[in-house]
């Protein structure tokens, strides 16, 4: 067992929930084609498997002033659209 990393940087699909704001908790549309709910399943995947998961975000537009964070485990966003 050992420390391991995955990284994706995409461009895409525009995803979910953007009415949603600073601080405030997204659910996920659920959606079979939305980027943001894939990148949900895919963290939530890994920890049913036993995986630890230290780190997970989905960070919109990074290093761009409006830059929005989403903390795929706690579901909390970090920014508003």
């Amino acid at each position: 067992m050992g420390t391991f990393r995955i990284e994706v940087v995409a461009v895409g699909g525009h995803g979910c929930q953007r009415d949603l704001k600073d601080g405030e908790t997204v659910p996920g549309c659920s959606l079979a084609g939305c980027p943001d709910c894939m990148a949900r399943d895919f963290v939530k995947d890994l920890r049913l498997a036993g995986n630890s998961v230290e780190k997970a975000q989905l960070i919109h537009w990074p290093g761009q002033p409006g830059e929005v964070r989403d903390d795929l485990l706690t579901g909390k966003r970090s920014g508003s659209f």
